[in-house]
C-alpha cells in the first residue's frame, strides 16, 4: 500500500558467481541474526534452512459466512458473521483473540493517524457472541482497542469451532483511512467485521493493534458475504458475484460478458446508464452474494452513480483462463479512463513477465477512491492527475494482489515483504507499461534519511519505524535492494528463485528467514552477507572516486565505501573526444573490510571525466562522485 500519509511525504552466469564465492570464504560466511521464535520454529520443523514449509508446518483456518446491511443515507452497517475456524496448530487455545478494526475509529482508542472528532463514536457494537451454540457472556470478554479477547475457551488441537456474531457500527464519514465515505452515494468499506485474529507458530496471536498506520495479518479462509444496499446502488466486491441476474438488468449482463471474453475494454456501465437508472433491478434493496475461495480478506466498493469500464487478460494460457479487469470511478474524474489499460497491462506482465505466474484471481478491480491501497481483488485508489502517479500506484497496488494475498506475508509486522516489492514493480514494470509517460523514479528519501537517528535497518518490525525514514525502510530501501539482487543473479535466475518462492508460500505465511532461505536455496548462492549488509545492518550508501591514475596502457580507479553500505559500482566514462563507455560490477565485488576496489580499465584514449552511480544507485554524498 501506498497510503496518504506515506504517499505523499515522497513521491546467468553462475560458475564466476560460484567461483567468485569459493575464493572469498570471509565475507560469504557471515552468519546473519537468528530470532529465537525462528530457531524454535526450525527445532520443530514447521519451518526449515531450505525456505520451505517444514513438514511439521501448520496454520489455522477461518471460513466466514457474513450478512450485511448497509443504509448510504445514516452510514450504518448492520451485520451478521458466522465463522468456522479450525485449529490446526499442536497447541489448546484457552482464548479467542478477534480483530474489531472498525475500533480504529472508537473515542477511546489509541490512534498513530489523525481522525477528525465528527468520526469518533462509540465503534463497532457487537450485540451477542455464541460460540458453539453456546452464548458467551459478557464477562469473559475484554475489548482493547481493535482486539477483543475472549477467555475461557478450550479449543483442542484439530478442532473446529462455530462462532457467530451479530454486530454494527457506523461507517465513517471523513477522516478516510483505507476505508468510509467517498462521496455521500460512493463507499469503499474495508475491515467491516469481527475476525478471528492469526495464531501462528512463531509469535502465537497476533496481538499487534490496528492504530492506522501499520496494516494488516490474516488467515486464509473461504468467504459467502451477502450485502443488501438500497436498489439503484452498484456493489464491486472480492470474489465472484453469484446471483448477477437478480440485480443487474439483462443489457449489462451482457456486457459483462463481453467484457470477460475479450481484450477490447467495453463500458458496462455508462454515464447514460446512471441517467437512465436502468443498470440494477429496480427493486427497493438488491442483495448482492460473493463467494471467494482461500483469501485473507474481503471488501466492496458501492456507488450509484460511477461508471464502470472493463476488459479481461488471458493469464493462464494452458488452460484458456482469463482475469477480468475493472476501472470504477467518477465519470468527473477522466483520467481515471487509463486506470483499466494500466491494470491489464500489470496483470499480463505479473503473469507472463515478472514474476511469470498465471494471475492467481478471477477479476482484479480498481475502485475510485481515496486512498491508495490493497485488497483481495481490489484496489481504493486516487484519481491522481498526475499520469506518472497513476500509472505507478496502479502498479503498486494491483501487483499487491501476489504480496501479500498470494503468499499471505504478515503486513503488520514486517510491511517490507510486500511493500518492497510492490514498490520495485513501480520502477521495473512501469516503464514496460506506457512508455508515453516520462518515469523519473525518485530515490531521494533513501539519501535524505540514511545516517539519521531514525534511520533503522529494514529488519526492523515495522510499528517500531516512524519519522521520515518510515517509507525508506519498509519501501524503498527493500525496493532497492530486490533491483541489486536482480542484477547480482541476473534476470533468469532471479525469476526462478521468485517463482518457486511463491510457489512453495503460496496461501501460508512466510517469515523474512523463509524469503532469504528459499532465495539462497533456489539460486545455490550464498547470501548471507548481503542480507546481513542490507536488512540487518544500519548502514549508510556512499561510495566516491578516491584515486584515478593514468598508466602506459590503462587507468586504474579506485572505489571506496565509507557508508559500509554495499552497493554496486556503476562508472560512466567520458573520453576527451566526447565518446562515453560504461563499467559495471556486481554488488560482491566488496571484501568483508570494505577495503576499496580497484578497476583497471584499459585504453589509449584519454578520460576527460568520470561519473559514479547510475539513477537507482542511492549515495549521500554525490560530490564526491565524480573526477575531471
Amino acid at each position: 500500500m501506498h497510503n496518504l500519509y506515506d504517499l505523499f511525504q515522497n513521491k546467468i552466469k553462475l560458475l564466476p558467481l560460484a567461483i567468485l564465492f569459493i575464493l572469498k570464504p570471509n565475507l560469504y560466511a557471515q552468519p546473519i541474526p537468528l530470532l529465537k521464535t525462528i530457531e524454535k520454529a526450525n527445532l520443530k520443523k514447521t519451518r526449515n534452512a531450505i525456505g520451505t514449509p517444514g513438514a511439521n508446518y501448520w496454520q489455522n483456518s477461518g471460513d466466514y459466512s457474513i450478512d450485511v446491511q448497509f443504509d448510504p443515507s445514516t452510514r450504518k452497517l448492520n451485520g451478521k458473521v458466522r465463522i468456522a475456524y479450525k485449529n490446526n496448530s499442536p497447541d489448546t487455545l484457552k482464548l479467542l483473540m478477534i480483530k474489531l478494526f472498525p475500533n480504529f475509529y472508537k473515542s477511546n482508542s489509541m490512534r498513530n493517524m489523525p481522525v477528525a472528532s465528527e468520526d469518533l463514536g462509540t465503534g463497532i457494537n457487537i450485540d451477542f457472541i455464541t460460540i458453539d451454540g453456546l452464548e458467551f457472556k459478557d464477562f469473559k470478554r475484554k475489548i482493547r482497542g481493535t482486539n477483543m479477547y475472549l477467555t475461557g475457551v478450550n479449543i483442542l488441537p484439530g478442532k473446529n469451532t462455530a462462532i457467530e456474531m451479530e454486530y454494527d457500527y457506523t461507517v465513517n464519514k471523513g477522516s478516510f483511512v483505507r476505508t468510509g465515505q467517498v462521496d455521500p452515494e460512493s463507499f469503499f468499506i474495508a475491515y467491516f467485521f469481527p475476525r478471528v485474529a492469526v495464531y501462528d507458530d512463531i509469535d502465537g496471536w497476533d496481538d499487534y493493534p490496528y492504530l492506522g498506520k501499520e496494516e494488516f495479518y490474516n488467515d486464509y479462509g473461504n468467504f459467502k458475504v451477502s450485502i443488501t444496499v438500497p436498489g439503484n446502488y452498484q456493489v464491486w466486491a472480492t470474489g465472484d458475484l453469484k446471483n448477477p441476474e437478480t440485480v443487474y438488468e439483462p443489457h449489462i449482463l451482457d456486457r459483462i460478458k463481453l467484457a470477460e471474453t475479450g481484450d477490447k475494454v467495453i463500458d458496462i456501465i455508462t454515464d447514460s446508464d446512471i441517467k437512465n437508472q436502468n443498470s440494477t433491478r429496480k427493486n427497493k434493496f438488491n442483495t448482492w452474494k460473493f463467494e471467494a475461495s482461500n483469501i485473507t480478506d474481503f471488501a466492496f466498493g458501492l456507488s450509484n452513480h460511477f461508471v464502470w469500464q472493463a476488459s479481461s487478460v488471458l493469464v493462464d494460457p494452458l488452460n484458456k483462463r482469463r482475469t477480468r479487469v475493472d476501472a470504477v470511478f467518477n465519470p468527473e474524474h477522466s483520467n481515471y479512463s487509463k486506470v483499466v489499460g494500466y491494470t491489464a497491462k500489470t496483470v499480463d506482465l505479473i503473469s507472463n513477465y515478472f514474476p511469470n505466474i498465471p494471475f492467481p484471481y478471477s477479476h482484479q478491480t480498481v475502485f475510485d477512491g481515496l486512498d491508495a491501497m490493497e485488497y483481495p481483488m481490489m484496489v481504493n485508489m486516487l484519481p491522481f492527475e498526475d499520469h506518472t502517479e497513476l500509472l505507478e500506484l496502479t502498479v503498486h497496488e494491483v501487483f499487491h494482489s501476489i504480496f501479500p494475498f498470494y503468499v499471505g506475508t504478515n503486513e503488520t509486522k514486517y510491511s517490507f515483504m510486500d511493500e518492497g516489492w510492490a514498490t520495485f514493480t513501480e520502477f521495473y514494470l512501469s516503464p514496460l507499461i506506457d512508455s508515453s509517460v516520462a518515469l523519473e523514479y525518485d530515490i531521494s528519501a533513501v539519501n535524505k534519511s540514511a545516517g539519521t537517528a531514525e534511520d533503522m535497518p529494514i529488519m526492523t518490525p515495522t510499528p517500531q519505524l516512524y519519522g521520515k525514514a518510515r517509507f525508506s525502510n519498509k519501501d524503498l530501501k527493500p525496493a532497492l535492494a530486490h533491483r541489486y539482487l536482480q542484477e547480482l543473479l541476473g534476470k533468469q535466475l532471479f525469476d526462478k528463485c521468485i517463482q518457486n518462492y511463491i510457489k512453495n508460500w503460496a496461501g501460508k505465511h512466510p517469515t523474512p528467514y523463509d524469503f532469504f532461505n528459499s532465495f539462497e536455496n533456489d539460486s545455490k548462492v550464498d547470501l548471507k552477507w548481503f542480507w546481513k549488509n542490507w536488512y540487518f545492518e544500519k548502514n549508510v550508501p556512499d561510495l566516491a572516486i578516491t584515486k584515478v591514475k593514468k598508466n602506459k596502457k590503462d587507468y586504474n580507479i579506485t572505489i571506496s565505501s565509507p557508508g559500509k553500505l554495499l552497493m554496486p559500482i556503476h562508472l560512466t566514462i567520458t573520453f576527451s573526444d566526447g565518446s562515453k563507455e560504461t563499467i559495471s560490477k556486481k554488488i560482491y565485488c566488496w571484501k568483508k573490510d570494505y577495503s576499496d576496489v580497484s578497476i583497471i580499465f584499459p585504453t589509449q584514449k584519454t578520460i576527460s571525466q568520470i561519473n559514479l552511480g547510475d539513477s537507482f544507485d542511492v549515495d549521500i554524498n554525490p560530490e564526491d562522485n565524480v573526477w575531471k
